[in-house]
């Protein structure tokens, strides 16, 4: 039996960000971070528990994607990619639907993923 309930316009919004990106309801994305809040509150002693609501309402989801979509939130993407463990991988300029693999050692590669598995191709020749 479903029941009215209150909630913030943060949280609301929040929901609605979040359940839009992973393809679900504002109420079946307040329903799965209750889930998820039941199933982990008992592995939590008192003081995690009272640290993570804290920081959880720190910033909302809304505000992170807002600042996430701005030329300093690209640029601490950016930087958060380059950081990662080789192979780097970004889209090609010239060649839609391809990406190019970058190694370690510099080498670049240009493919795509098929079933999960980057598939070097060959350049193709412009037309004329």
């Amino acid at each position: 039996m479903s029941q009215p309930v209150k909630v913030s316009d943060a949280l609301l919004l929040d929901a609605r960000l979040a359940g839009e990106a992973m393809q679900r309801s504002i109420a079946g994305q307040v329903e799965f971070w209750a889930g998820l809040g039941r199933a982990l509150e008992p592995l939590l002693c008192g003081a995690q528990a009272m640290a993570l609501a804290r920081s959880a309402a720190m910033r909302p989801i809304s505000a992170c994607l807002e600042s996430a979509d701005s030329d300093e939130g690209r640029s601490r993407v950016a930087r958060y990619l380059a950081a990662q463990p080789f192979p780097h991988f970004e889209p090609a300029t010239d060649a839609a639907g391809m990406l190019v693999r970058t190694d370690a050692d510099g080498t670049r590669t240009l493919g795509r993923f098929v079933q999960r598995r980057f598939v070097a191709q060959k350049p193709r020749k412009p037309r004329r």
